[in-house]
């Protein structure tokens, strides 16, 4: 990924998350995120298909980033118990940015999220 797609990505997570904090989901537009990103409407439609999609991406993103951040993830298969700790203990850890991705409407979205990771 160049790094001009790269920071207009990474903009675009920030003004969601920041939107995310104030209101549900399903009241963010497109318009407002993009206003306060910085980028037109036609730059987020580039990267993303809809609002939800680009929550989807996130979510992917964010459980990806806890499994790597797991000290046994072979322990998902193997113990399980171990995983479960682990995983709550980071997941406790970076528990403002997990209430931001999975709240309102995305909360049932943790567990499935966790399940497919």
């Amino acid at each position: 990924m160049d790094l001009r797609t790269e920071r207009t990505k990474r903009s675009i997570a920030n003004a969601f998350l920041e939107l995310r904090k104030q209101k549900p989901l399903e009241k963010i537009t497109v318009r407002e995120l993009s206003e306060l990103a910085f980028i037109n409407k036609a730059t987020f439609y580039t990267h993303y298909h809809d609002i939800y999609d680009l929550s989807d991406q996130l979510e992917d993103e964010y459980m990806d980033s806890i499994i790597q951040e797991m000290p046994h993830p072979e322990s998902i298969v193997t113990d399980p118990a171990l995983a479960t700790r682990e995983l709550n203990a980071i997941l406790l850890e970076k528990k403002e940015i997990t209430n931001i991705l999975f709240s309102g409407s995305r909360q049932s979205k943790l567990a499935e999220k966790i399940y497919t990771s």
